[in-house]
């Protein structure tokens, strides 16, 4: 995996993860969770414009997620929602987010055959973020 695949790898990643926080932030009453979420997209966003940014200054064109994920995740959200929209829920649903994102991240970082020390931070600051989103998450249980 090349220096363009990587960086388009992290934001896809990002930008997916902010998704999942959109489709279910509505649902939750829990302004403790709210919070948390709203955080976690803040973080996901900043790791989104960094990657962007990146790929803009080393000439590489960004890709973006396929509208078919969004649309996807917003669905499988409202269904997984529609009887039980309690924190705990919603947790579980975004530690599975997360962990799905370490695990193609930790795949990907594997192969990554490049050494620009400014991809593997970012890659390093997004599997940090997913961790800490983790870790946030099972506080609602």
């Amino acid at each position: 995996m090349n220096d363009k695949e990587f960086l388009n790898l992290i934001s896809k990643n990002a930008e997916m993860g902010k998704v999942g926080i959109d489709a279910v932030i509505d649902y939750t009453k829990d302004e403790r969770m709210r919070e948390a979420l709203r955080t976690q997209g803040k973080e996901y966003d900043k790791i989104y414009a960094e990657a962007q940014e990146m790929l803009k200054s080393r000439n590489m064109k960004p890709e973006h997620l396929n509208p078919m994920a969004k649309i996807s995740s917003e669905f499988t959200s409202a269904m997984k929602t529609m009887t039980d929209h309690s924190a705990a829920k919603i947790a579980e649903m975004m530690i599975q987010g997360s962990t799905m994102g370490v695990t193609k991240l930790m795949k990907n970082r594997g192969d990554y055959d490049g050494s620009d020390e400014d991809i593997m931070s970012l890659s390093d600051k997004l599997l940090s973020t997913e961790e800490n989103n983790i870790k946030t998450m099972k506080g609602f249980f």
